[in-house]
């Protein structure tokens, strides 16, 4: 009985030693929250204005997979071709005060990547 109690009291531990990195894939803005996949103006209608605002463009290498004429032994079909394509990155960080962490909100293609946590916001 005392094994099973303790098992589940370490259990319950882990539980809420891992519930924040569960909420990292998101941000609260007020009583409301924005999460991985959102549009960049659902982040701004849900949080407001950022206090700061960054956009670039990344050069990317991908592979993709393009059919063509079977071999005669029939084991190619097509063949891999690399191409380099453009995607839009746009950050923005909101400081919440000094209570608050500044968060920094990473946007890829006008979707949200990730919620970045720093320091206490400024007074």
């Amino acid at each position: 009985m005392r094994q099973l109690l303790l098992s589940a009291l370490m259990f319950s531990a882990a539980l809420a030693l891992a519930t924040p990195a569960a909420l990292a894939d998101g941000m609260r803005c007020g009583t409301k929250l924005v999460s991985d996949g959102d549009s960049l103006y659902r982040v701004r209608s849900s949080c407001g204005e950022p206090n700061f605002k960054q956009h670039r463009v990344e050069q990317r290498r991908v592979s993709r997979w393009v059919s063509g004429p079977c071999a005669p032994n029939g084991t190619s079909c097509g063949q891999y071709v690399e191409s380099t394509v453009e995607v839009q990155i746009d950050e923005w960080t909101y400081d919440f005060g000094p209570h608050e962490f500044v968060r920094t909100v990473v946007f890829e293609e006008g979707r949200l990547l990730q919620v970045l946590t720093g320091d206490y916001g400024a007074p």
